[in-house]
């Protein structure tokens, strides 16, 4: 297991993602590419409600998360939520979601997945550019992927990781930039709306647009 990657603290217990989230992204994809039927998720954590939210509103067929504490695993497994255990960075591993139509690439935003010790852009561990020179360079990748990106990501960071999507496939666009806002924390309390994550979708299947979506409560 990779010591630098940023793991939750399973005794203290640890954010899941946020269900409204989940919904716009739904939503969005419902929209930008209903032909979709397989959906991954990559750093997936507790993904119960992604796998029952995209069964339910999208009728996907195929849906299977990946992450590297055997006890996160397990406990996906226990809800029956199809999940595998191992690192976001290997390539082994990586190989065999090479198939889905949509990976979801969502690793942990803050320290112990706590929520609160929030991290910049550049201090995500694995990194995106890792992950985008793994799957897009070395695997070859060629649907539609997602990176779940912290609140504070700037045009600048979006743009930094655009070239380096770039550089391992011209192929691909920046389709959207999505602004995911909230008015629940991810334990279901009622709270005013904030920004949750900025997620970034690249696809060779839809325009290089660099389309801002903007998902609040009261839209």
């Amino acid at each position: 297991m990779n010591n630098n990657y940023r793991l939750p603290n399973i005794k203290k217990g640890f954010v899941h993602t946020n269900v409204k989230t989940v919904e716009q992204r739904a939503v969005l994809l419902g929209n930008y590419l209903p032909a979709t039927k397989s959906i991954a998720e990559v750093c997936c954590g507790n993904c119960f409600y992604q796998y029952q939210i995209y069964e339910r509103e999208l009728q996907i067929q195929k849906f299977l998360g990946l992450d590297i504490v055997p006890a996160v695993v397990e406990a996906n497994k226990r809800q029956g939520v199809p999940c595998v255990c191992g690192d976001a960075l290997n390539g082994a591993v990586l190989k065999n979601f090479l198939d889905f139509d949509v990976i979801f690439f969502g690793p942990p935003l803050s320290i112990e997945c706590d929520g609160h010790q929030l991290m910049t852009f550049n201090e995500v561990v694995p990194s995106y550019s890792e992950f985008v020179e793994l799957l897009v360079g070395e695997l070859k990748y060629g649907g539609t992927f997602i990176c779940i990106c912290p609140k504070t990501t700037t045009m600048g960071d979006i743009r930094k990781l655009y070239n380096a999507v770039k550089i391992q496939n011209d192929k691909y666009g920046l389709a959207v930039i999505h602004y995911s806002y909230s008015d629940i924390t991810s334990d279901g309390t009622v709270t005013e709306s904030r920004l949750k994550y900025v997620e970034l979708w690249f696809s060779t299947a839809l325009e290089d647009r660099w389309e801002i979506q903007e998902s609040k409560p009261d839209k």
